[in-house]
């Protein structure tokens, strides 16, 4: 039977052209992508160049809204007043919404960036408050989190659909939570467990742990982090992997 597969990767996260253009090059190699809306990075030129070119590659276009704080590129938790943050998930939105509509596409979905995406993946408050700024844009926009987290509840308190996310590169706790940066087990050592844990996913099987277990978890979406230098490398890698195996990739509509 064919399967099919997401693959996402976060882009937009430097207004230098020549990033752009890097970008550009992992495009073939993946169905979606989502784009730093000022939060934490970008501008409004990155924006648009990123949606430009998602464009011609036919990508489903997501935002990556985060915490307001370019200083920390996003990565530390800040204590916002509800209000405060649904204010900065509104600019943030906003600024992709006009990109999309300035190139005549459609926002696929929404993916938060960073502290915030961790932090919402176990405090359905927090979950509630983002999914409910997604649902104010449009009922039709996807979130897209940490595979069954609360952000998957709140998701669908508010009637959207979920993208249960995965990640290739990172080792999973026993709770099916990401192992923490700081402990020397969060990252798989070699390309080849990243790639081998990606095809898991792809084909709905368990993964391993670092305790040895096997660990079953939903994906929709495997994220390719496109920061890693050789990330073009890895999306060449992880695209003919899953091709040797008959898998799709591609963002359903």
């Amino acid at each position: 039977m064919s399967r099919v597969i997401d693959i996402n990767c976060d882009l937009g996260e430097s207004i230098l052209p020549e990033d752009w253009a890097k970008d550009a090059e992992l495009m073939p190699y993946i169905s979606s992508c989502n784009i730093a809306c000022g939060g934490h990075a970008g501008n409004s030129e990155s924006i648009q160049a990123a949606i430009h070119n998602a464009t011609q590659h036919q990508l489903a276009i997501g935002a990556h809204p985060s915490y307001p704080d370019r200083e920390n590129f996003g990565r530390q938790s800040m204590k916002l007043s509800d209000t405060e943050l649904r204010k900065t998930l509104r600019l943030q939105l906003n600024s992709i919404i006009e990109g999309c509509n300035h190139h005549g596409v459609t926002l696929h979905h929404v993916k938060p960036h960073g502290a915030l995406y961790n932090d919402a993946a176990d405090d359905l408050h927090l979950a509630m408050i983002i999914a409910q700024e997604v649902a104010h844009l449009s009922g039709s926009i996807k979130l897209m989190g940490l595979a069954e987290s609360a952000m998957l509840e709140a998701a669908h308190k508010v009637g959207l659909d979920f993208i249960n996310e995965g990640f290739m590169d990172r080792n999973y706790q026993p709770n099916k939570r990401l192992v923490p940066r700081s402990e020397p087990t969060a990252l798989h050592a070699n390309l080849d467990d990243s790639l081998h844990q990606a095809l898991q996913f792809a084909l709905g099987e368990p993964i391993s742990i670092p305790n040895g277990q096997q660990l079953m978890i939903t994906v929709d979406s495997i994220c390719l982090h496109g920061d890693n230098p050789d990330a073009l490398a890895i999306a060449q890698a992880l695209h003919q992997r899953l091709a040797e195996h008959k898998i799709t990739i591609y963002a359903g509509r």
